[in-house]
């Protein structure tokens, strides 16, 4: 995937933890608590297990980035992403970050929440790999399965 030389971007893999821990509460979505592997970060993320069913155990690979482009493409005619970046990825969605907070008891922690039309997103954990991140920031997020 080809991100543009000024996008913002965090990028790690994930494990799957736990799956609707405060019981399901609509019948296409169900809410993951995943851990990462590189940057030690904690993550609430709520999915459209319709499209994109998911389980505790499982590994995946997230990307949030504020641009996605193919290689020496434009853009399709409505002015969107096209190409084969996005067809690396089993699960696209984007949204906008609503929500930055530093830990009260830990300078170094921040709290990243982005919201997808309803559907959040929760990411806890050291400050410095969100630090290019901002408040009402449109953001992707691209997730597809590395192993189980």
């Amino acid at each position: 995937m080809d991100v543009d030389g000024d996008a913002v971007q965090f990028e790690d893999d994930f494990e799957v933890m736990e799956k609707d821990p405060d019981g399901r509460k609509f019948d296409r979505v169900s809410r993951f608590i995943c851990q990462s592997e590189l940057y030690d970060m904690s993550m609430t993320l709520d999915v459209n297990v319709e499209i994109y069913p998911i389980e505790v155990g499982e590994h995946f690979k997230l990307l949030l980035t504020n641009e996605v482009s193919s290689k020496g493409d434009s853009g399709g005619a409505g002015g969107g992403p096209t190409g084969t970046s996005l067809d690396d990825w089993e699960y696209v969605m984007h949204g906008k970050i609503f929500k930055i907070e530093t830990s009260q008891s830990n300078d170094n922690q921040q709290n990243l929440y982005i919201s997808f039309g309803g559907l959040l997103l929760l990411l806890v954990g050291d400050a410095k790999p969100l630090e290019q991140f901002k408040i009402d920031m449109y953001t992707y997020l691209l997730i597809r399965r590395t192993g189980t």
